[in-house]
């Protein structure tokens, strides 16, 4: 049957040409008898890569560490696991003795210093009168500048500790410690972590609590090496009802999953979750891409063609095929949209090649 349908083929192109402008000549009778369907080829300006392993993070500088500068004792926790906190909204409330023992000596800093700057205004009176020496003066001057160097000091150190300008005025103002230290969240976010309960005496960096604050979320995504470089800024992702848009790509090999992080910024982040791992497709952009049904191409030699119809017959058409699905491939070449290819009985048209080659 193979056989005799070869013959058929052979004396259907009898009389049949292979122009120079790889134009097959062929009637429309002749393509009835052969049964050669055509179909329109569809223009893409994407094409779905295949979904990879993607998990969902945020920028560490959205990550927020609550830790007490100093050795302190935790007075009173206001939050809980998982709640929202706003910006400005009371964490907690810190004790340290540590910190008193600044403060105090802060204060006396302070009072000192006002005795002496007293006694510096009243030495200049009396140096300019004639009544000490300016040794006197100068003596008084340098215990001044000394201890007015020793406050700025402790101001920087209570500072580094937690402490705010207003928190500093009011020690100035009322020369009385502030017993309690309040911690305040700085940005709005959502607690992840609270590692210390009330009455626990906490080291210097100990984190108490952990604040993902709401921000930009990203999902980061392993893509093997050899896809790499079919992936580039701006393409779009989707991932269960999510959507992104890749905005780096690394470079950076992972030696034992040969692949590479790319990120992309997610669009909307209602009720996605940290450290998720979802399956991510990633829609490449391409120009002048087209798709047609696996039947429409033929290989010759390494090569893949196929039969654009046109008045006088089929021009045979070089692509290259950048994507395969199912039933589809996605292929680059001199295709427009709309143009008519022929999706049946190819292997007769290749026939036809190979005649006129030999």
């Amino acid at each position: 049957m193979l056989h005799l349908k070869k013959i058929v083929f052979m004396m259907l192109f009898t009389g049949l040409s292979l122009q120079a402008s790889q134009i097959i000549t062929i009637n429309q009778q002749q393509q009835s008898d052969l049964g050669i369907n055509v179909q329109k080829a569809s223009k893409l300006e994407y094409i779905l890569l295949n979904p990879y392993n993607g998990t969902v993070v945020l920028a560490k500088k959205d990550i927020i560490t609550i830790s007490p500068h100093i050795e302190s004792i935790i007075s009173n926790i206001y939050v809980s696991d998982f709640e929202h906190v706003k910006k400005g909204q009371k964490l907690l409330s810190l004790k340290s003795n540590a910190l008193l023992d600044i403060q105090k000596e802060y204060v006396e800093s302070l009072i000192e210093y006002k005795n002496i700057l007293q006694n510096y205004q009243r030495d200049i009176k009396l140096q300019e009168k004639g009544l000490i020496s300016a040794k006197r003066v100068q003596e008084v001057t340098a215990l001044k500048d000394s201890l007015d160097v020793k406050i700025k000091l402790l101001e920087s150190q209570l500072l580094t500790n937690g402490f705010t300008s207003s928190m500093i005025q009011n020690l100035q103002s009322n020369l009385q410690p502030i017993l309690t230290q309040d911690i305040y969240a700085s940005r709005s976010g959502t607690v992840y972590n609270i590692d210390a309960k009330i009455g626990e005496f906490v080291q210097a960096e100990h984190m108490i609590m952990g604040i993902y604050s709401d921000g930009d979320r990203y999902i980061d995504i392993s893509v093997p090496v050899k896809d790499i470089d079919n992936i580039s800024i701006g393409d779009r992702c989707t991932f269960a009802h999510y959507s992104a848009t890749v905005s780096a790509i690394g470079n950076v090999v992972n030696r034992s999953s040969q692949s590479v992080q790319v990120r992309a910024k997610v669009d909307n982040t209602d009720g996605l979750m940290i450290n998720r791992v979802y399956g991510v497709t990633i829609q490449r952009k391409v120009d002048n891409a087209v798709k047609i049904k696996k039947s429409a191409l033929v290989f010759e030699e390494n090569n893949s063609y196929v039969f654009k119809k046109n008045t006088q017959g089929f021009e045979v058409v070089s692509v290259e095929v950048i994507s395969e699905g199912p039933v589809c491939y996605v292929v680059k070449g001199k295709l427009q949209e709309g143009d008519l290819l022929a999706v049946s009985s190819t292997a007769a048209l290749l026939s036809a090649m190979d005649v006129e080659d030999e």
